[in-house]
């Protein structure tokens, strides 16, 4: 993923978890949104075995990874995209856990006191309570240098379609040499046209979003919704370089033919996170049902 800059995706829905925990190395060592988690329920059922070993495995890599950053960034506070201290009936509730991915970073974080719903907003005041040893900065619509590495970020972006009741996201643009990575958790899709053009204004070299949450259409998602997606997405595989399209868009196995009306629009492959380190879709929550009653 280009000479110099490094990039190791930990935790994904290609990789059998919600998340989208991504390590970044320049000449900082930066982990972004380092959360994972599961589906409570899919079809009726808890999550699988194989889900579990997933999610077990995801969680040490991000703390792997943790303990040696230099800078954690949060887009916003869904337990998929960060770690808190007290952890789900799946994870070791212990403190220290959390407290080895935070104690001693620089920390770029959602501002918690605006653009941002309630339950949201009690998350991150209960995990800045307990960032003890940490220098934190609230990011949204401000860029930083650290090192030689620029941070940008963006002003909040609408957790999927302008009017999502889920809140509000900020996206990062990682500037360093002459590559440039932009990750944009939970953008699905993107729906919005305005965070569309904001990406497109950015002129990232790789791009690392979440797709359209098909499982929730008829829901959550209207047939609108998907196709203003699908749109928005081959306008920016046409001009982005390279583009990772993963997380929302994976808890469905319509997710193959989605992204296959990209490449057949655009001439382009999309990639999957697991395929940036060579491994192939490990996907989980979206065969959930077969996983329970395999097929004979």
């Amino acid at each position: 993923m280009g000479d110099d800059l490094k990039i190791i995706p930990l935790a994904f829905e290609s990789m059998g978890v919600r998340s989208m925990a991504t390590y970044v190395e320049t000449d900082q060592k930066i982990v972004i949104d380092p959360g994972t988690s599961l589906g409570p329920k899919r079809f009726g059922f808890p999550p699988w075995k194989t889900e579990l070993e997933a999610l077990y495995k995801t969680r040490a890599n991000i703390q792997k990874h943790g303990r040696t950053a230099d800078i954690i960034t949060i887009s916003h506070y869904h337990h998929d995209h960060f770690t808190p201290f007290q952890l789900g009936k799946y994870l070791d509730s212990s403190p220290k856990y959390a407290a080895q991915i935070y104690d001693n970073k620089r920390l770029f974080i959602k501002d918690p006191t605006t653009k941002i719903n309630q339950n949201q907003k009690k998350r991150a005041q209960i995990l800045q309570k307990n960032l003890v040893n940490s220098k934190i900065d609230y990011a949204d619509g401000k860029s930083f240098q650290v090192g030689d590495t620029v941070l940008k970020f963006s002003d909040p972006l609408p957790h999927g379609p302008g009017n999502s009741r889920l809140g509000y996201v900020i996206a990062i643009t990682i500037s360093w040499g002459d590559e440039t990575l932009m990750h944009a958790s939970d953008v699905q899709g993107p729906i919005f046209d305005d965070t569309r053009d904001y990406i497109l204004r950015e002129k990232p070299d790789i791009l690392i979003l979440s797709g359209p949450p098909i499982y929730l259409l008829g829901f959550a998602l209207e047939e609108k919704d998907l196709e203003n997606a699908r749109k928005n997405l081959i306008k920016i595989v046409k001009e982005v370089p390279r583009v990772v399209v993963d997380h929302h868009l994976l808890r469905d196995l319509r997710y193959a033919q989605f992204l296959e009306s990209i490449k057949k629009e655009t001439g382009k492959k999309v990639w999957m996170a697991s395929e940036l380190i060579g491994e192939k879709p490990y996907i989980l929550e979206a065969r959930r049902k077969e996983l329970y009653y395999p097929k004979k």
